[in-house]
């Protein structure tokens, strides 16, 4: 048995309720590093509100001055931390408890206030009680409380929360110096290297690449390195883009071919360098500002067509007999089956619940309700529920059923690189879907071209492509001669 079977059949374990290592923190890291600036700017303002309540004798006057000033030197504490790279999530923990960057960062933002209130006109006389209880009590804040998150941040490193956990691809001596760079004692808490795998399985292996894509979910894997000889490009690219279909960071070990290397962004881990030639599309921030958008702007479109689905589902239960609701299986982030919502069109007793039955045009199984529901895309309306709940977003690929099939065989055969559109939840709405690409896909041709679009979404996201799908849905209708 290898490696990765074993890591899995523990994960399957662990669910049924045996202890296992803590959870990753990863993801709350850049959280943290993005909510730093306004902790600091919290501390300083209570700080600037302290010493205001401390000076007595300080009248209305004074008191705006002093809020004035505490605004300018908030301003220009967090412009220094965030030109030094104090907010960079990369490397926060190692940062976090150096407080000579804090005093450093605090003594120029009480050089920036007192100059702005000389030059301002007339000059603003502050006082130097308030002046000085204000720069006392906000470096003794920040002192606390950036100690307070180096010591959380180095429990969690202490347990491994924070470490990336990486797979190596390769065999041969470029990946077993690789492999040992990341296993450096050195390196704990930073890098976590759970198995080494092999284009064959091999004694001192752990699987195959076969072995690590089953094995995957279960490892948690945040990147995996390609460390195969530069000098053999067909199996660098084969397992480049065999690895392309996984939610994680694929990067490329350099060796001395890398006059050949792939358009990529350069990193550092554990001190050796790779080209990332996959990255996450919603890496650190990028996922928390997607996923904020979907609860936003989806929460709205709830109410704004609450009329609407009540109308729709009232219409549904009076034109046929069954549920108002189709629950179906479709593929859903990294491959994992969810279950979409979706208003019935068809009767009961002759619906596909699969999907793996294409509707084509005037399909005796689809009711009237159902055509004009289908027709319109309100049918579509019950997966803002989907949104919310977190198994989609409002735009993305097209979630597919798990059984859909083109010219007889399964999406995921029939096109090559099918699965990696999942490696971004699905959408009700998307690239491919605005740019004509609705109705049956019944040709390999048609499926090429919706995974083309689904990929060049994937891999150029940004929150003003979403914004854009979203306006392009609706101006340009959500009805379709290619809807049936």
């Amino acid at each position: 048995m290898t490696r990765a079977s074993t890591l899995a059949e523990g994960e399957v374990r662990r669910r049924r309720g045996r202890p296992t290592l803590a959870r990753p923190a990863r993801g709350r890291l850049a959280l943290v590093a993005g909510l730093l600036p306004c902790a600091d700017a919290a501390v300083l303002a209570l700080a600037g509100a302290l010493a205001t309540a401390a000076a007595d004798d300080a009248g209305a006057q004074d008191h705006a001055r002093h809020l004035a000033a505490t605004v300018v030197g908030i301003a220009a504490y967090v412009a220094a931390g965030t030109i030094a790279g104090q907010y960079r999530s990369e490397g926060l923990d190692r940062r976090a408890g150096v407080l000579r960057h804090v005093a450093g960062a605090f003594a120029l933002a009480l050089l920036v206030t007192l100059a702005v209130a000389f030059l301002w006109d007339g000059g603003i006389a502050l006082s130097r009680g308030w002046l000085l209880g204000w720069a006392g009590l906000g470096m003794a804040g920040l002192a606390l409380a950036r100690t307070a998150l180096a010591l959380r941040l180095a429990a969690w490193r202490a347990t491994g929360r924070l470490a990336e956990r990486v797979a190596v691809v390769g065999t041969g001596p470029q990946a077993e110096r690789l492999a040992a760079a990341l296993s450096a004692p050195d390196r704990a808490g930073e890098v976590l290297l759970v198995g080494r795998f092999g284009a064959h399985r091999g004694a001192d292996l752990d699987g195959d690449i076969d072995d690590l894509l089953r094995a995957a979910p279960d490892l948690a894997l945040d990147a995996v390195f390609v460390a195969l000889p530069w000098s053999m490009p067909d199996q660098v690219a084969e397992a480049c883009l065999r690895l392309r279909d996984l939610p994680v960071d694929v990067r490329l070990a350099p060796d001395l071919a890398a006059w050949e290397l792939p358009a990529g962004a350069a990193r550092i881990v554990a001190g050796r360098p790779a080209v990332e030639v996959w990255g996450r599309p919603l890496r650190d921030w990028r996922g928390i500002a997607k996923r904020a958008e979907d609860l936003l702007i989806g929460s709205a479109l709830v109410v704004l067509f609450a009329p609407v689905m009540l109308a729709a589902a009232i219409a549904v239960r009076l034109d046929s007999p069954g549920p108002v609701l189709l629950r179906q299986r479709r593929f859903g982030f990294a491959n994992e089956p969810i279950l979409v919502l979706k208003f019935r069109t068809m009767h009961q007793a002759l619906g596909d619940p699969t999907g793996a039955r294409a509707t084509v045009p005037g399909d005796p199984r689809v009711t009237r309700v159902g055509r004009f529901l289908r027709r319109t895309s309100l049918d579509e309306l019950p997966q803002l529920f989907n949104v919310l709940a977190g198994g989609m977003s409002l735009v993305g690929p097209r979630a597919h059923p798990v059984e859909m099939r083109v010219e007889g065989r399964p999406y995921g055969e029939a096109v090559r690189h099918y699965a990696a559109r999942h490696r971004m939840k699905p959408g009700i709405t998307g690239l491919a879907q605005v740019n004509g690409c609705r109705g049956l896909v019944d040709t390999l041709e048609k499926a090429q071209r919706r995974l083309d679009y689904d990929l060049l979404y994937v891999e150029t996201w940004s929150l003003s492509l979403d914004l854009r799908i979203l306006a392009a849905t609706v101006t340009r209708g959500f009805t379709s001669d290619a809807a049936f």
